[in-house]
């Protein structure tokens, strides 16, 4: 009997101490595996998200891009800028005109990048050709330069 009642004393001194230690240990387990359960269903919903953004983004840009073509039907503003573009063409073939064509690109090419590039993006708005110049500077691994006052090479 009294070897019962020491290892009930025994069980009760060492053993509870235990068992809180371990159901300690457990929660923090369980905490830990719902914390990183939780860390990768965040992952996954932003993934979600950006590639629900770039869908969007990418109807966005086809519809503004068929909205311009719509737009070509009623406006004049796609046959000017077809007109001063086919310009230095012809007069290339034109004699004695070349000498112009030719200084007219060289005063193009010492314009800042900041002005051809607002030119470059009116055609592509007119025009509705957004698609086709990012898919260009994606092939090309391009980037437009925009701002920075440098010229590519």
């Amino acid at each position: 009997m009294m070897w019962n009642w020491i290892g009930q004393m025994a069980s009760h001194l060492v053993g509870d101490p235990l068992k809180q230690w371990q159901t300690r240990k457990t929660m923090k387990l369980e905490q830990a595996f719902e914390l990183t359960k939780l860390e990768h269903e965040t992952k996954i919903a932003k993934a979600n998200v950006a590639l629900e953004m770039a869908r969007q983004g990418q109807q966005q840009n086809y519809d503004l891009d068929k909205i311009a073509m719509q737009n070509m039907q009623t406006s004049w503003k796609d046959e000017l800028v077809l007109i001063l573009f086919l310009t230095p063409i012809v007069l290339a073939f034109i004699p004695g005109m070349d000498a112009y064509v030719h200084k007219g690109f060289d005063a193009i090419e010492k314009m800042p990048a900041w002005y051809t590039s607002i030119v470059i993006g009116m055609v592509v708005v007119i025009y509705g050709m957004r698609g086709m110049l990012k898919s260009y500077f994606q092939k090309t691994n391009m980037r437009p330069r925009l701002f920075d006052g440098r010229k590519e090479d």
